[in-house]
């Protein structure tokens, strides 16, 4: 996960570690605030944790981005693509194994059991096989964060198919993923908006334009990224990260000022969900041009840090909210939102101990795991193709 001041590295991009690291910063500030409805100190600023099911968005633009990545780079170099072996064992033994334990974690306290609907073997049945939520009745029993990943590894199977047609016209490819997310969640809006909307809209459709942004900023970013880096231009680049991030904060007050409609955030998204793409690229591609003064706000060891466990702190931080909550940790009594006194200890307290619990699960479960050589007919594959 270390990553490189250089523009780029073979291995990793350390500006998209410090995305991913502000990303789960900011879901883990929106489930928590959704308990304690603690308000930040300037309360302009309310936005910000209301909107962050939008850190959900941005890790989808950042899978799109790091699975395009290496393909990308081979084909414009002309080197051998990674072979679909390798593909195939990172993404299982990166989400498979930490995703297996958190449901067993979330029976072993009887979490998954508290949850509205659950029914044990058909939440399992559907949970192990990544098609929750395509059954509203499944959609969010075990736990509720749980959807995105059914989302992702839908995402991963279908994309050979997808690189197959990148490869040869990136843009259209694009240009056709993001039509038809958009076309997929305004015909659910038509057809469904007081039934299957809300979930639906959710569905792994609905969300091909955020990845296609991701793929598409690999693309440039290899294509071009070199050049800029080489030329004067990128000394304008931090103008383009801070119009990026200017874009996106307007973005999040428009949708956070929909609050009142009916199913707000669905329906904003319907249109909205290509510009928070597009402000994701811009953001990206910005800083990966820039000097390194810039980079580093983003490239640095606290966020490398979150990234490194994001993961695992994506699987259990929602969990630790409600145990604490549930259990009255710290102690309260009656409604407590309304008290500083209990919201700032609590929120503390959920921030450290899923962070705490996020790099035990990380250090000692998932990255010894990600040590282990693949099957010997994947590596026969991947031998192949080196």
């Amino acid at each position: 996960m270390a990553a490189s001041g250089a523009f780029h590295t073979e291995a990793r991009l350390g500006i998209l570690d410090g995305l991913r690291g502000i990303a789960i910063l900011w879901v883990l500030w929106y489930h928590v605030w959704e308990i304690s409805w603690q308000t930040p100190p300037i309360y302009q600023l309310i936005f910000i944790p209301a909107t962050g099911f939008v850190g959900v968005h941005l890790f989808f633009f950042l899978s799109g981005f790091v699975i395009s990545y290496p393909f990308v780079r081979a084909l414009l170099r002309e080197r051998p693509q990674p072979s679909w072996g390798h593909f195939a064992w990172r993404r299982f033994i990166k989400i498979v194994p930490s995703y297996v334990l958190s449901i067993a974690a979330a029976y072993a306290i009887g979490y998954a059991q508290q949850q509205p609907g659950a029914s044990t073997i058909p939440d399992l049945v559907t949970h192990l096989l990544f098609v929750h939520t395509w059954f509203t009745d499944r959609y969010g029993t075990i736990d509720g964060v749980l959807w995105t990943l059914a989302v992702e590894v839908q995402f991963y199977l279908i994309f050979p198919l997808i690189w197959w047609c990148f490869k040869r016209r990136p843009w259209v490819t694009a240009g056709a993923m993001i039509a038809i997310a958009w076309i997929w969640r305004a015909w659910m809006a038509q057809c469904c908006y007081t039934t299957l909307f809300t979930d639906y809209e959710e569905n792994l459709p609905g969300y091909l334009d955020i990845f296609a942004f991701g793929m598409i900023s690999a693309y440039v970013f290899t294509r071009f990224g070199d050049r800029v880096r080489a030329s004067r231009w990128h000394l304008a680049a931090p103008l383009v990260a801070i119009a990026g991030i200017a874009f996106l904060v307007a973005l999040l007050e428009s949708l956070y000022a929909y609050r009142f409609a009916d199913q707000w955030s669905g329906v904003w998204q319907i249109n909205g969900r290509p510009f928070l793409g597009a402000a994701f690229a811009v953001v990206a591609l910005g800083s990966l041009a820039s000097p390194r003064w810039w980079q580093i706000v983003l490239d640095n060891p606290p966020l490398r840090f979150m990234a490194t466990i994001s993961y695992n702190l994506y699987l259990y931080h929602q969990m630790v909210a409600r145990e604490l909550f549930d259990h009255h940790i710290p102690p309260y009594v009656g409604n407590p939102r309304y008290d500083p006194r209990w919201q700032v200890p609590y929120t503390g307290l959920v921030f450290a101990s899923a962070i705490a619990l996020a790099t035990a699960v990380t250090y000692l479960f998932e990255r010894p795991l990600l040590r282990l050589n693949p099957p010997r007919r994947a590596r026969a594959a991947i031998e192949d193709t080196t």
